[in-house]
C-alpha cells in the first residue's frame, strides 16, 4: 500500500501536463482519486494534497486546450469564409469543387456549376460608394444562399463574382435551377438610403460527371457566362 505514495513523491506537476498526455492523465488521476476515497489509508495526507493539485491543473490545462481548439477552428472557418457575406472564398470554393468532383468520380454522381457576375457592379461603386456596392452583394449573397438546398454550396468567388457548386443534380435539372436562380437575383433590389438599387446579373453553368476535371469544368461556366452578359443600363438616380 506504500507504492502509491512512492509514486506520488516528487513529482513536478507542470511537466505532466502535456497535450499528449492529458486525457490519460485525467484518468490516472480520477483513479487514484476513487482508490483514495475506497481506500484512504493507501494515500497520506501529502500525497492527498499533490493528487488536488493535479487534478485541478490537468482541469485548468483542458480547459486552456479546448479554447485553443475552438480558436483554431474559428481561424480555420476564416481562412475559406467570405468576410463580407459569410460565403465561401475562392478557397473555400475550390476546395468544396474538388470534394464535389471526387464524388462525382467515386459514385459517378453529376451535378451543376453555376457562376454569377454582377453586371454594373464598378457604376454603382462609383455613382453611390462602396459602402452601396457591399450591401448590394449581401443582398445577392443571401439570396442565393436562400434559393440553393443545403447540400449545395455558395461562395464569392471575386469582387462581384459568385459561384454556386449544385451536387446530386441531373442534367435535366440543371437548365431549370440556373433560371430559377437568374430570375431570383435579376429580381433584386438592394436597399439603400431613401430608395433601392436594382441588381443586375448574368450566369454562366457547366454540368459536371464523373470525367470532369475543375479547372475545365470552370472555364465552361466562365465562357457560358460570357455569351450570357447583355449590356444592361443602370439608372443614374434611384
Amino acid at each position: 500500500m506504500t507504492m502509491i505514495p512512492g509514486l506520488l513523491d516528487g513529482l513536478k506537476i507542470d511537466k505532466l501536463i502535456a497535450p499528449d498526455s492529458l486525457p490519460q492523465l485525467c484518468s490516472a488521476a480520477d483513479r487514484l482519486r476513487r482508490l483514495a476515497h475506497e481506500a484512504p489509508e493507501t494515500l497520506c495526507p501529502s500525497a492527498l494534497g499533490l493528487l488536488d493539485d493535479l487534478l485541478a491543473s490537468a482541469a485548468e490545462a483542458e480547459q486552456s486546450m479546448a479554447l485553443q481548439r475552438a480558436r483554431i477552428r474559428y481561424l480555420e472557418s476564416l481562412s475559406v469564409t467570405d468576410e463580407l457575406t459569410n460565403l465561401l472564398n475562392r478557397r473555400g470554393f475550390e476546395t468544396e469543387l474538388s470534394r464535389a468532383l471526387a464524388r462525382a468520380r467515386r459514385m459517378g454522381e453529376t451535378g451543376l456549376l453555376l457562376l454569377c457576375d454582377l453586371n454594373h457592379f464598378k457604376a454603382v461603386n462609383d455613382s453611390h460608394g462602396h459602402q452601396a456596392g457591399d450591401a448590394m452583394l449581401r443582398v445577392v449573397a443571401q439570396a442565393l444562399k436562400s434559393s440553393t438546398r443545403e447540400s449545395d454550396y455558395v461562395a464569392r468567388v471575386g469582387g462581384d463574382e459568385f459561384a454556386v457548386i449544385m451536387t446530386h443534380t441531373s442534367p435535366e435539372e440543371s437548365a431549370f435551377l440556373a433560371q430559377k436562380l437568374s430570375s431570383r437575383v435579376n429580381k433584386l433590389h438592394s436597399p439603400w438610403r431613401d430608395g433601392h438599387l436594382p441588381v443586375s446579373a448574368s450566369f454562366g453553368t457547366a454540368i459536371y460527371d464523373r470525367s470532369s476535371q475543375p479547372d475545365t469544368l470552370v472555364f465552361l461556366a466562365d465562357q457560358d457566362l460570357y455569351r450570357s452578359k447583355k449590356p444592361r443600363l443602370l439608372p443614374a438616380e434611384v
